[in-house]
């Protein structure tokens, strides 16, 4: 790759301008370093500066916290993403992740202190790189400005965001370098081949992009020399050699992740990034709006405003038009993570290399005057359209320090000490009895069953969580839903952990599921919840709402599925607006009554949907007591999916995994009477589907021989 001080040359030259150095000019040109160097140390973690320290965690159990504290806890075990279980993350995020805890000395609060440590650092160096690369003639206070900004307001902790970018701009140059004939075609291709492939060992979705971003970075350079004849033959070699080099890593990685035709690496990396559009979908608040598309109007501006005005120099990258053609639709491709899971986190990941490129361009004007106010306009800008994540507010930099003076040797009051963390005492008894429980039904190498999400009860055991999915929430769709059941039955873990879905009022506890995105976990992944259901028995109660299963295959055989019509006829319905209800009908219910409903039908969208994202899908059902209850789903658009429901009272679920089928089911439980399908958007941005089609609905009883 170029050197960071290299010129871009004039379009057509042979080779970058020579410029003379003075004694002691890299060092005057590379304190922008400073930069990366101060925003590390204002991120050291606490379980680094105060080892000893206890951990106050007020709200315990979060949906984030389980899998962050069960994937560096599987690191211990040689247990990683994508090559044992997938996740969003691949094997080398995953190492960087537990890597800091481990060399603290493994425990539950040096996880939660310090395991964004290393992957934020490499978000700040990815970044720091990215705008070298970018503005290398500029003066090196404009860099440092431009990354301790970056890095403050902006940066997104796990470096995903940052990778692609940093791709995107080495990409760029080096094709800048093959059109000018500085590199040969085939090395360059090659590299670029590793280099992808290395991102998809970072990350799913960072792999997809930075394909993207090679791909991208040829049609500008190529668009931008067009009329150069003789620069086609260099292209046609690239990128023959680039898809020779990906399909040769192809199988190399298989290797390295199971075997050399086994794919499963790249099926479930894809999978998952599929998946996103539509099993995470969240609508975006009028703050969040402005969040998203203030940086989106103000980067345009300047990509124009950096077209319309004459470079400085030969040398500005910024300046030439390839790069103003590919970065624009590469910002603009990368919002889209932030289009479609639109909170906040989500939205500055998905801005942010729309933000570095418009402040590369903002900073790459040469008037003095004009860096001045390039500066005063970019801190006012970050300052109220950003704010800084947790680890760099000054509250939380003050508590740093004063722990680090003054270690917290003892819970307050309220607070119980397990390990190194203090805990709310409510969270005591049940994270006391999951811990026996677990340790008195398994050893040390077996795994365990959790459903839906609470790993953090196995961690605490010492205890690996079974699955092939990391998150049994993403374990949606036909093939990721299979792919977690062979991890369960691959590991037949003996014993496990059933959390029942909180109710409205009971959205502030600790150990019961909360219904992602206001769908409920059996509805969300059905496939997996019957496996369950179908191989272990509940054996005792921990808590509330919580309670110990047993493996008991004598179940799979004894349990029998009797499915039977509704009556609701096989219909394709039209959808003419975007707020919309659907009457099914009346269904048949049956007169003995049944477990479940279970819907077939195929939600059609045009293919905007693949720029925007599917609006809210909900049942409304009603029962013969008067009852009337809303369930939202989530449906693959333009696949026939397999819906199911639990019409009453969700937490009644947890009764089915009792070895006695006479305390399944209430036996008062009234018929449903009636079906509706309500379709709405989330905001915006969601996108009207074209009508649903109604393949089936049946009602659904599970029995089970003595």
């Amino acid at each position: 790759m170029p050197n960071f001080d290299d010129g871009v040359s004039e379009a057509g030259s042979s080779a970058p301008p020579v410029t003379a150095r003075r004694p002691g000019g890299r060092i005057s040109c590379s304190w922008d370093f400073l930069a990366v160097l101060l925003l590390m140390v204002g991120s050291l973690p606490l379980a680094w500066i105060a080892p000893h320290t206890l951990v106050p965690i007020p709200h315990p159990g979060t949906f984030d916290d389980h899998w962050v504290l069960d994937a560096t806890f599987k690191v211990t075990h040689h247990i990683y993403f994508a090559r044992d279980v997938v996740f969003l993350y691949g094997p080398l995020a995953h190492w960087l992740m537990a890597a800091p805890p481990r060399l603290a000395g493994f425990s539950l609060g040096h996880i939660y202190t310090s395991f964004r440590t290393l992957l934020l650092w490499c978000a700040l160096l990815f970044t720091y790189f990215a705008v070298r690369l970018l503005i290398p003639e500029q003066p090196a206070w404009k860099r440092f400005v431009l990354v301790l900004l970056l890095g403050v307001f902006w940066t997104s902790w796990d470096g995903r965001t940052a990778l692609g970018i940093l791709l995107f701009v080495l990409f760029l140059r080096g094709w800048y370098a093959v059109r000018e004939q500085r590199w040969n075609p085939l090395p360059f291709a090659c590299g670029s081949a590793l280099l992808a492939a290395g991102a998809f060992w970072y990350s799913a979705d960072t792999g997809v992009y930075s394909v993207a971003a090679w791909l991208l970075a040829m049609a500008g350079v190529a668009c931008e020399g067009r009329r150069e004849k003789s620069t086609y033959r260099s292209y046609i070699v690239a990128a023959a050699s680039f898809a020779a080099g990906l399909v040769g890593l192809v199988f190399v990685v298989n290797i390295v992740t199971g075997g050399l035709v086994d794919f499963h690496f790249w099926r479930t990396s894809l999978a998952l990034v599929s998946v996103h559009r539509w099993n995470e979908a969240a609508g975006m608040s009028q703050t969040g709006a402005v969040h998203l598309l203030a940086p989106l109007v103000i980067g345009s501006v300047l990509f124009v405003l950096r077209l319309l005005i004459p470079a400085d120099s030969t040398q500005v990258l910024t300046a030439r038009r390839g790069f103003l053609l590919s970065a624009f639709v590469f910002a603009l491709l990368s919002m889209q993570s932030g289009l479609v899971r639109s909170d906040y986190n989500h939205i500055v990941a998905g801005v942010y290399p729309m933000v570095l490129f418009a402040g590369g361009i903002l900073f790459s004007f040469a008037s003095r005057t004009g860096s001045v106010l390039a500066v005063l306009a970019a801190t006012a800008a970050s300052a109220s359209l950003a704010e800084p994540p947790a680890i760099f507010q000054p509250a939380n930099i003050r508590t740093r320090l004063r722990l680090a003076r003054h270690p917290l040797m003892s819970c307050p009051g309220g607070y119980f000490q397990f390990e190194d963390v203090c805990f709310p005492t409510e969270f005591a008894l049940p994270l006391d009895n999951a811990v026996i429980y677990l340790q008195q039904h398994s050893s040390e190498r077996d795994n365990v069953l959790i459903f839906p999400y609470q790993y953090m009860f196995a961690v605490a055991a010492r205890r690996d969580v079974s699955g092939g999915v990391e998150q049994t929430f993403l374990a949606n769709g036909n093939y990721l839903s299979q792919f977690h059941i062979d991890g369960w039955e691959r590991s037949q873990p003996p014993v496990g952990l059933y959390f029942r879905d909180a109710s409205d009022g009971e959205r502030m506890s600790f150990t019961l599921s909360q219904p992602i995105d206001e769908v409920s976990n059996f509805t969300r992944t059905p496939e997996v919840w019957l496996w369950a259901f179908r191989h272990y028995r509940a054996d005792q109660a921990i808590a509330p709402g919580v309670i110990g299963l047993l493996r008991d295959e004598s179940r799979q055989a004894r349990i029998t599925m009797q499915e039977q019509s509704i009556g609701l006829a096989t219909r394709t319905y039209r959808v003419d607006s975007a707020n919309s209800t659907i009457d099914l009908g009346a269904p048949t219910w049956p007169r003995g009554g049944a477990d479940f409903l279970r819907l077939r039908l195929k939600v059609r969208y045009s293919p905007l949907w693949k720029l925007r994202k599917p609006e809210r899908l909900q049942l409304e059902i009603t029962c013969a007591d008067g009852s009337r209850s809303v369930r939202t789903f989530v449906a693959e658009p333009n696949v026939a999916t397999g819906l199911w429901f639990y019409p009453w009272n969700e937490a009644d679920l947890l009764h089915y995994f009792d070895a006695d089928e006479s305390r399944w089911r209430s036996p008062n439980t009234p018929a449903v009477t009636h079906l509706r399908l309500l379709i709405s958007p989330l905001d915006w941005f969601s996108q009207k589907p074209e009508s649903i089609t109604i393949d089936s609905a049946d009602a659904v009883r599970f029995t089970m021989s003595r």
